[in-house]
């Protein structure tokens, strides 16, 4: 009788042990999920601050084109005798001095051909 109840306490034992295991076991898998809403649910919250924010920014935009359509009849239209022209300058070139030393020889040169005559 002493071998059979030690036998059961045997069986009692692995299926104590095989319990404690699947506990452990599905407690992490639970775990793993848990953090998984967790990351999803904190996404979610972040995804409509910013779904908050653009029709807070959508709205303002509105309020600003309606502001703006509401002030037109306000602006002056203009005609060619309000405008105002400014005369364009030219930019000063950059003036190289060995270059403005050839052209000034160049051009004595060139005077030279007229003054052969005299």
């Amino acid at each position: 009788m002493y071998i059979k109840s030690e036998i059961y306490f045997k069986i009692i034992n692995r299926l104590n042990i095989s319990i404690i295991i699947l506990i452990l076991l599905l407690s992490f898998i639970s775990l793993n999920n848990q953090r998984k809403w967790t990351m999803f649910y904190s996404s979610m919250i972040e995804l409509r601050e910013k779904n908050n924010n653009i029709i807070e920014y959508i709205s303002k935009t509105e309020q600003y084109f309606l502001n703006e359509i509401d002030h037109k009849d306000n602006i002056k239209r203009t005609n060619p005798d309000d405008l105002i022209y400014l005369i364009k300058t030219r930019e000063k070139e950059r003036i190289n001095f060995i270059s403005s030393v050839f052209k000034e020889i160049k051009r004595g040169f060139d005077d030279g051909i007229y003054q052969k005559g005299f």
